[in-house]
């Protein structure tokens, strides 16, 4: 928590402009963040035109006047290094620091994000203003953390190659990157078997961008999305070492629901995880795949700092939102762990992007339909914070992996037309375990497997990084229910297949031969499980015979038929379940309870499949945060009975929430 009693956590406010707007307007609008029950504003993210107006001039008088402002409001502030968004006396006399495309050109000024990560003129401009910054407000107890820059990832298609920056300092430092990976010529020849259609290199300084071929090699691809990745986590940490050196409050860069760049490379140099999120309708409860992925970046709570209080949009709006929505949208991220939700924006713009976003007010200064919900929740988060900081989200045993590597290689080689790994990854294992309320904790492979029993690893292409490899046979070897595949072990670090095997080492931890591999498309394979029951796989069909190996489904079609689609074996105290296609949620549910009572693992309540619980203790005691998520009525029978923080109503048993219904229960009161 931070030094300064005023601002403690649940920290609730938006992202405010006051740049955009006449400054004496700044008392009109605490008057409505007092009322609405906020306690943060982040401020300052897009402004280095205003606080840099002319080279070397710097004009922090207006910003200081906001954040005295805030802080006499009892509102602290959350200040942005402003690096997305250079002013136009820096992009018209250096040219050069804007970003390239593909085709060579370079993009001219306005909207953000537009400049090359690499490029040193940059940086250096961006040290400049940052420790500027920093020398002006880094000891100022009104802020409570730093935000370096906004959204800092490749920008681009889906596939995420089409947009990294391609300038020539780009692609020297791409060249230098790979000499320092492979050290010779030859052996990036070798690992990427370029002698085939002789593509293979004499010198690392023929290495062309992702650009510059007609067909991309898949290893070239997964290098250079790698390389962005790097450049990017170089870009914040440049600023962080600044901001460390001058100032005493926590600093993170807020991050988007994207794996293009690396999540957990980005925060290793930073202090407070800040995550900006966007689901509405019927994929809000999609929200929460993300949010348990960024709960464990590090070990202390997270802040959101951008959600919506009901509806997102440029050009046009996402749509209207339910009563309700804001409240569970709202709630959700405090119930997983975070310290903080923000909204974006504060005052919708009167001008320029983003004109339709949702934010709390107009742009002339109304209160939106939501501004009583929004009421609500600043009272809810002050009734309930004793709890809420005094106690953390419960470990259930239960992880998924996710990882951006995993990403890379599966976005170069996808094996289906138009799969989506992060996607499939969130419908197809972890939407299914949260319906039957299994809590997963979703992992980077990086990731200490302590304390974890049951670990899924769908889609893991590569068991090379991070050490992966050996601590998985570690932590499984002391007994942990390692659920492999599909998909998983099926490449070593470069995206290459194996000689020997079409795994790396499944076949011989899971106890089985796979003598082939059929794709899903166009038609789907049956399978009949150990207790007769019939189902369908899907995506891909890897034939598995048991060599040592208990099947607990087979194939029942064509040249499947009789070969194993699922298999278990026991691996010292643990045991291995290797997945040859990926389940529907009915078989993942019944895989799931079969092995949980080995694992000693339970799902976390008795609860309707719309109502996501999540129990939570520390110093504050027991209890649990429920949030319906699909605007229907809901049902939870608790384990004990307790308080409804938010509305003082003692709860013994059944629990009824209505639609966007949220409920802070603390046991024993």
């Amino acid at each position: 928590m931070h030094g300064n009693p005023l601002f403690q956590p649940p920290y609730y406010g938006a992202a405010y402009y006051p740049e955009d707007w006449p400054l004496e307007q700044i008392d009109d609008d605490i008057a409505l963040m007092k009322e609405a029950g906020m306690n943060v504003m982040r401020v300052g993210e897009f402004a280095w035109a205003r606080m840099e107006p002319r080279e070397g001039e710097y004009d922090f008088d207006w910003l200081h006047l906001v954040v005295e402002k805030l802080g006499a409001a009892g509102i602290a502030t959350i200040l942005g290094t402003p690096t997305c968004t250079p002013p136009a006396w820096l992009t018209t006399k250096h040219p050069e620091v804007l970003f390239q495309l593909p085709s060579g050109v370079r993009v001219g000024h306005g909207g953000r994000r537009h400049t090359c990560p690499n490029n040193p003129l940059y940086r250096d401009y961006c040290a400049k203003i940052t420790r500027k910054m920093a020398e002006a407000f880094g000891r100022d107890d009104r802020i409570i953390g730093w935000q370096i820059d906004n959204e800092v990832a490749p920008h681009g298609d889906t596939s995420g190659f089409s947009r990294s920056c391609c300038c020539p300092v780009c692609h020297e430092k791409f060249q230098a990157f790979m000499k320092d990976r492979f050290g010779s010529i030859e052996a990036l020849n070798d690992a990427w078997c370029l002698h085939l259609w002789s593509q293979q290199y004499d010198g690392f300084d023929q290495l062309p961008t992702h650009s510059t071929v007609v067909w991309h090699h898949p290893s070239l691809l997964a290098a250079w999305s790698e390389f962005n990745s790097r450049s990017y986590v170089d870009f914040v940490k440049a600023q962080a070492d600044i901001l460390h050196e001058l100032t005493d409050h926590p600093i993170g860069t807020d991050m988007m629901p994207f794996l293009d760049v690396d999540h957990y490379a980005m925060n290793k140099n930073l202090d407070i995880v800040q995550y900006n999120y966007y689901f509405y309708h019927e994929h809000f409860r999609d929200a929460s795949f993300w949010l348990d992925f960024m709960r464990p970046v590090q070990a202390r709570p997270f802040w959101v700092t951008e959600c919506g209080t009901g509806w997102s949009g440029s050009v046009a709006t996402t749509g209207y939102s339910d009563p309700g929505f804001c409240r569970a949208n709202s709630w959700l991220p405090i119930a997983l762990g975070a310290e903080a939700t923000l909204y974006w924006l504060w005052r919708t713009h009167r001008t320029g992007h983003e004109l339709l976003h949702g934010s709390v007010v107009s742009s002339q200064g109304r209160p939106l339909h939501m501004f009583n919900e929004v009421k609500d929740i600043g009272r809810g988060f002050r009734a309930a914070a004793g709890f809420i900081n005094g106690t953390r989200p419960e470990k259930t045993g239960v992880a998924i992996h996710l990882s951006h590597l995993s990403h890379t290689i599966m976005s170069t080689q996808p094996h289906v037309h138009g799969l989506h790994y992060a996607t499939e990854v969130q419908n197809r294992v972890y939407q299914p375990l949260i319906r039957h309320q299994w809590r997963p904790d979703v992992i980077d492979t990086s990731v200490d497997l302590d304390g974890f029993r049951v670990l899924f690893s769908p889609m893991v292409p590569s068991l090379d990084h991070h050490g992966l490899r050996d601590r998985l046979q570690a932590w499984i070897e002391a007994g942990g229910t390692w659920v492999a595949g599909p998909f998983t072990d099926i490449r070593d670090a470069h995206g290459a297949k194996f000689t020997e095997s079409p795994f790396g080492v499944l076949e011989a931890w899971g106890g089985i031969f796979c003598p082939f591999t059929v794709p899903g498309h166009p038609r789907d394979f049956n399978l009949r499980w150990h207790d007769l029951r019939e189902s369908e796989g899907s995506l891909i069909y890897d034939a598995f015979e048991p060599r040592g190996a208990e099947a607990l489904a087979t194939y029942m079609d064509n040249e499947l038929a009789g070969l194993a689609a699922v298999t278990r074996v026991p691996m010292g105290r643990g045991q291995v379940v290797v997945l040859g296609t990926m389940l529907r949620e009915a078989d993942l549910v019944a895989l799931m309870n079969t092995l949980a009572a080995d694992a000693d693992v339970t799902p976390v309540a008795r609860a309707s499949e719309n109502l996501l619980v999540v129990p939570r203790s520390g110093e504050a005691g027991r209890g649990a945060v429920l949030v319906e998520t699909h605007n229907e009525s809901a049902m939870c029978t608790l384990p004990e009975k307790g308080v409804n923080l938010l509305n003082g109503e003692k709860v013994d048993g059944t629990l009824e929430l209505p639609p966007y219904g949220v409920a802070v229960i603390q046991y024993g009161v």
